[in-house]
């Protein structure tokens, strides 16, 4: 077991390693193409045969910049803009974008704490943990099920299972949670790996938990 998680800590350095050294430049070429691709677009009639083959290349573009800047939350290379916020706000703002992505075979429920406290987090950085979380649970539920997404406040003291971990104090917990299948022991010894995934070829990155690890 403590292999398996030097393994994975080494696994997760090298990756953040790569993210820092190469994703920025990589980032900047993918802005170079996506904006030759605008421009291109932007030259042809919409009748024109080629619409489509261009309009292939900046879907591709966009979806590759996507994917470095999960890459650089997940290695906490990407630039961060905390504030003071309500995560009820947060979880209000991206429900409606949920429900479209989850799909109607999935009942979304939210119960936020009505007075809750506030936390200083990057709020986009937020959001995206919230959607790469109800994307995980929406794949482990392909029949359908439920997906709960819970605000609490906690207060933090003596005897508390966080004492160590947290000065004692008052938290905003936020709470992610699904009647999917669940995960085997082996899996969840490497869900936050970066790359690793369950999924068949081509449905999967591997970093939408990585991602979840990076920026939390």
């Amino acid at each position: 077991m403590n292999k398996t998680l030097s393994f994975s800590k080494l696994t997760r350095w090298a990756v953040g390693r790569l993210a820092g050294g190469i994703a920025h430049d990589f980032n900047n070429l993918l802005t170079i193409i996506t904006g030759y691709s605008q421009l291109v677009l932007s030259r042809l009639r919409q009748d024109d045969l080629l619409r489509g083959d261009v309009e292939e290349i900046r879907k591709a573009a966009v979806r590759a910049a996507a994917l470095t800047q999960q890459l650089l939350a997940f290695s906490r290379h990407q630039v961060m803009v905390p504030k003071v916020i309500n995560l009820n706000t947060i979880v209000e703002t991206v429900d409606s974008m949920l429900q479209r992505l989850i799909g109607e075979n999935i009942h979304l429920v939210t119960i936020l704490e009505p007075c809750l406290e506030h936390v200083k987090a990057d709020p986009g950085q937020m959001e995206q943990v919230i959607v790469n979380l109800a994307v995980n649970a929406r794949d482990a539920m392909s029949k359908g099920g439920k997906l709960m997404i819970e605000t609490v406040n906690v207060e933090v003291g003596v005897g508390h299972p966080l004492r160590g971990a947290l000065r004692g104090g008052h938290y905003a917990k936020l709470s992610v949670s699904d009647t999917g299948c669940g995960m085997d022991r082996e899996t969840q010894a490497r869900m936050f790996e970066p790359f690793f995934t369950t999924k068949g070829q081509g449905k999967g990155t591997g970093l939408g938990l990585a991602t979840v690890y990076g920026i939390v």
